[in-house]
């Protein structure tokens, strides 16, 4: 048995654990089984589990090649650094499923990854921002996901806009992508338009406005296609589908 709560419901169930990483509008399954339940023989775990991946799975919008190649990497890199992420997730009241899925987006878990615009490292930090942190070896993995923890954490904290935990959290993804300084004049601009306070404003009201409102003038680099409002909202979207299968392998 399988129930969906969203988030706004979340608060209803007493056996759900809290935290400020539960995010998006983002369904969280509450299974009548869990893989650690050691009442359950070996083969109801599998079972268990099995289904729990499968219903995970099933939430993200990514092909089957994408998964695939998700499933690999997990295997061949996350692995090497889990402990990190679960320290740095833990020092930072995070979800560490949450940060790793960020990584994923920035870097496909490649500590050595490197950008056009000289980003660098797991979280793709820039240099001004790594410096703000205390990271001064962006390419040490250790360093940067420290430094991409304490980096979400102090978004989440400081983004005083969302009718949800989930919404703020959505901004805040936004905001690391796109960058802090334009998500705030965004969300001002939406107060204006749509007559609504901060803590009235959704993830959804954002993510149109970047799709709608900004496109025409923010372009990327000189891709006529690909605009920033645009990759903030997909930015968002992945990281979202890249939780829901660190979920879903993490029960085995």
């Amino acid at each position: 048995m399988v129930l969906i709560i969203e988030v706004n419901q979340i608060k209803k169930i007493k056996k759900i654990r809290i935290n400020r990483t539960i995010f998006f509008v983002l369904s969280v399954m509450i299974f009548t089984f869990s893989c650690s339940d050691q009442s359950l023989n070996d083969e109801q775990l599998s079972s268990s589990c099995a289904n729990t991946k499968e219903k995970l799975w099933s939430l993200s919008n990514l092909s089957e090649f994408e998964k695939d190649k998700f499933n690999l990497l997990y295997q061949e890199r996350l692995l090497s650094y889990i402990d990190e992420f679960k320290e740095a997730a833990k020092l930072n009241n995070l979800d560490w499923e949450l940060l790793a899925a960020i990584a994923f987006q920035e870097s496909q878990w490649n500590p050595k990854a490197r950008s056009a615009t000289q980003v660098k490292g797991m979280m793709m930090l820039t240099l001004p921002t790594a410096k703000s942190l205390g990271v001064d070896n962006r390419l040490d993995p250790v360093q940067s996901i420290n430094g991409g923890a304490s980096y979400i954490a102090k978004l989440i904290d400081e983004i005083n806009f969302g009718t949800s935990t989930g919404d703020t959290i959505s901004i805040a993804l936004a905001a690391y992508n796109l960058g802090v300084g334009n998500i705030n004049r965004y969300l001002e601009e939406i107060q204006i338009n749509l007559n609504k306070e901060n803590f009235e404003i959704t993830w959804n009201d954002l993510s149109s406005f970047l799709t709608e409102e900004v496109n025409h003038n923010e372009l990327i680099g000189n891709s006529k296609n690909y605009k920033r409002g645009i990759q903030a909202v997909d930015y968002v979207t992945r990281v979202k589908d890249y939780y829901y299968l660190i979920l879903g392998l993490g029960c085995n």
